[in-house]
């Protein structure tokens, strides 16, 4: 039964040629969207869930408290890992670990910058990647060993069987070799954080400059915990709450931890309270495929039920000689499976030739599963899915067609099947729209963030990390780059202008409300680093070679921090913060976090100590020699460190790098959603052209224009069409509005997104069903009229 059946659709196929390549051609473009996106999603899904005994593992976090406002992060202290696991019995293992930092490695004549972290011995054990080689319980329990990645120890020893080799960290203040305890082997595992290297926590925790990491009042580092296998995780971060204000006078600090599992997706908090993160973007793009895909359906739909005319009587004679519904039911169907099978197998064709492209657009190193079974299981069920949606309706509408109605002189569609044709139509260009006009407020908002004005100047401006003699001679390294040609101004900084770095909620002024707090941003600069940003001075001066008194408790603010001390004393001069701090100048306010965050108080001390982010403002003109000559003036001071230099416009934008692909993939899927919907379209208009051949053949020779011809068919459409626009801008107005409250800054939905949407669709629209009414009125009547 099933070979006849067949049969039949291929024969089928080869009559209607043009439905079959649309409906292959878009189902195939529909089954590709959604296995791309799906290999994402997947892949987001998947994201540290599969660490060993993941769900005993625990990311310790604090609620800081300013006033109303509860700001949420992940530093803690130092010391918070092992005094955690030394006073709960629920804490089996912890550690604190540092942020990723870049490093120069040293192996014979072999260098390589490489990036890491500081971690304790136990974060082996919490996150517990595959071991190379080596040995898991030895690794990183002393102060001179040091962990690698598979990839960076091929970098410095050509081999990954390195296990006892030394390595040498060359750093400013010296040079430390390590001993290669463990390599480790990402492949198998999906992790959301790279790195090149583990080192001892210890040894970071021992330099003479990070004594701050000794105290209960300030963060940096993370901590990891992982609880016994039958505590209640929820039970034990309420009864950590206090564990810092215990031991911190006058702490604003609640404690609490969050499974590092959902870290990844459900990371983002506002106001003390999870509030999502990426698996809204794993939402939304999950949401679309399937919309492309159901579109995709809904055109197969569509065209079947126009063609529902010449399979009437195909439908009659099978009722006639025996055939009931049921059987036919499973002949329409098998038809919309065998076109679903033809298309999953052209998709998986397309998804291999655009797999590179989608892997750069999404950051990712994603590959078909060929060999897992339960992935082909999932397409499979995929398949069988949508070759019985696209199918069903169909199917079911085919086999109930009457006998006594197939064998008139003529038939016709009820209104019914018109005006559910046109129903699908009009969802399809709703989703269109609704694509469309999401689109161009990304579009907009993202352009708004990377190209408003920052309150410093980003362009031209470049970033370099001063190592070495460049750091430690930094008067006479500024004083030679100053005779570089196209050099303007240079200047260092502990701060990178791209996130919070360096805070303190610890303020206080005269006349301050005792129950009022604000976290603080401090940056320490030297010379100059006012006019090589570009900042606005509005209150005040800049500080100055000629006043030795500068370094001495005399600081810069922002508008925001000014105000905020003088708001209730406009006649303050000073703050405290330790000591007293006289107020030396006001710069205008500017943004150093993503359009996201709202504007921060700010605080800018001279003191260069460890400013060892060096910025060098140049001409635009002869960039490349410029880039050129200040490369020649760093390696003569410091031939041992790399050269390392980035723009900060091209920093500042990868802060938008998440939003910049939403944009990029609502583009792309915009543009299929609307091909997909005019092959819809295209077909449809075709069949509609064809039933009134005859129709237009009268018209022609009563003298009808051909522009009049055009509207016959485009009225069919077009209102549906029009009318798909005004409910899809309405729902894509809704959402967006609600995209845009994630932003503390943004743009205003202006009004001309929708007209421009709406013209967009109807070009397009109109372009594709006047294709089909041209060809109808270029036929001459007399072919079409001489049957009556």
């Amino acid at each position: 039964m099933f070979t006849n059946y067949f049969k039949i659709a291929l024969r089928g196929f080869a009559k209607h040629k043009l439905t079959f390549f649309i409906n292959l051609f878009g189902l195939t473009l529909g089954l590709w969207a959604t296995i791309s996106i799906g290999l994402w999603v997947k892949s987001e899904l998947n994201t540290n869930q599969h660490f060993p005994e993941i769900d005993q593992v625990y990311r310790v976090m604090e609620h800081q408290r300013y006033g109303s406002d509860i700001f949420t992060t992940t530093s803690t202290p130092g010391i918070l890992a092992q005094a955690l696991k030394n006073e709960y019995p629920e804490v089996e293992l912890a550690a604190c670990y540092s942020w990723n930092q870049q490093e120069l490695f040293l192996v014979d004549d072999q260098k390589a910058n490489l990036s890491g972290f500081f971690a304790e011995p136990d974060y082996l054990h919490i996150m517990q990647y595959d071991f190379l080689h080596g040995d898991r319980s030895t690794a990183l329990t002393e102060i001179s060993h040091i962990v690698l990645s598979k990839e960076s120890a091929i970098k410095l020893f050509g081999k990954t069987d390195v296990i006892g080799e030394t390595v040498t960290l060359k750093e400013t203040d010296g040079e430390s070799n390590f001993k290669v305890m463990g390599v480790l082997d990402f492949d198998k595992l999906e992790s959301s954080g790279s790195f090149d290297y583990i080192l001892p926590f210890q040894f970071m925790f021992d330099k003479p400059y990070n004594g701050w990491l000794n105290s209960w009042g300030n963060n940096g580092p993370s901590t990891i915990v992982k609880l016994n296998k039958n505590s209640d995780w929820k039970n034990f971060s309420t009864g950590i709450e206090d564990f810092i204000a215990e031991r911190n006078e006058g702490s604003n600090v609640k404690l609490f931890v969050y499974p590092q599992k959902d870290l990844y997706l459900k990371g983002r908090f506002e106001d003390g309270k999870q509030a999502g993160g990426r698996i809204e973007y794993v939402r939304l793009f999950a949401i679309i495929g399937l919309f492309v895909l159901l579109i995709a359906c809904i055109n197969f739909m569509n065209l079947s039920t126009a063609k529902s005319q010449k399979r009437a009587k195909e439908v009659g004679v099978r009722k006639v000689v025996g055939a009931d519904k049921g059987m036919l039911v499973s002949q329409f169907l098998t038809e919309s499976l065998v076109i679903t099978f033809f298309a999953g197998v052209f998709s998986i064709l397309l998804v291999e030739l655009t797999l590179p492209i989608f892997n750069n657009l999404t950051g990712k190193a994603m590959s078909v599963p060929y060999g897992e079974l339960i992935s082909w299981l999932q397409f499979a069920l995929i398949l069988l899915v949508t070759g019985v949606i696209a199918g069903s309706y169909p199917a079911f509408y085919l086999s109930a067609t009457k006998v006594v109605q197939v064998f008139r002189s003529y038939t016709k569609s009820g209104k019914g099947v018109a005006i559910a044709r046109k129903g699908l139509v009009l969802f399809q260009f709703i989703l269109a729209t609704m694509l469309i006009v999401a689109t161009m407020v990304v579009y907009k908002q993202i352009n708004f963030a990377l190209n408003k004005d920052l309150g410093y100047n980003k362009d031209q401006l470049i970033n370099l990390t001063l190592e070495g003699k460049m750091m430690e001679n930094f008067e006479a390294f500024k004083n030679d780059l100053e005779t570089v040609p196209g050099v303007l101004a240079i200047s260092r900084s502990t701060h990178s202008l791209l996130g919070r770095n360096s805070n303190s909620g610890g303020i206080s002024w005269e006349g301050k409300d005792p129950e009022f707090s604000a976290l603080f941003e401090i940056m320490r600069v030297d010379y100059d680093f006012i006019e090589t940003m570009g900042f606005k001075i509005i209150h005040g001066e800049d500080f100055s070679e000629e006043r030795v008194s500068d370094s001495l408790n005399k600081a810069i603010l922002n508008r925001r921090a000014y105000e905020l001390i003088t708001e209730s004393n406009p006649e303050a001069s000073s703050f405290t913060w330790d000591t007293e701090i006289e107020i030396l100048g006001v710069v205008e306010d500017f943004h150093f976090q993503s359009f996201h965050q709202g504007m921060e108080p700010v605080i800018i001390l001279l003191d260069p100590s460890f400013a060892n982010r060096g910025y060098i403002k140049v001409q635009p003109e002869n960039m490349q020699e410029t880039l050129t000559s200040i490369q020649q003036v760093a390696n003569t001071f410091e031939p041992s460190f790399p050269f390392q230099y980035s723009f900060m416009d091209e920093n500042y934008a990868r802060m938008y790098q998440e939003d910049v692909r939403v944009r990029e993939l609502a583009k792309y899927f915009s543009i299929l959603t609307i091909l997909i919907s005019c092959l819809g379209l295209l077909g449809l208009s075709s069949h509609i052209a064809e039933q009134k051949t005859k129709e237009i053949g009268i018209r022609k020779v009563l003298g009808a224009s051909t522009l009049s011809i055009l509207h016959v068919i485009n009225k069919e459409f077009i209102a549906v069409v029009a009318l798909s626009i005004l409910i899809g801008s309405g729902i894509a107005y809704w959402l967006m509005q609600d995209w845009l409250n994630d932003y503390a800054y943004s743009i205003d939905f202006e009004w001309w997104f929708i007209p421009l949407a709406a013209s967009v669709i109807l070009t397009i629209a109109y372009l594709t069903v006047s294709l089909q009414a041209l060809k109808a009125a270029q036929i001459n009547p007399v072919s079409t009229l001489k049957s009556e």
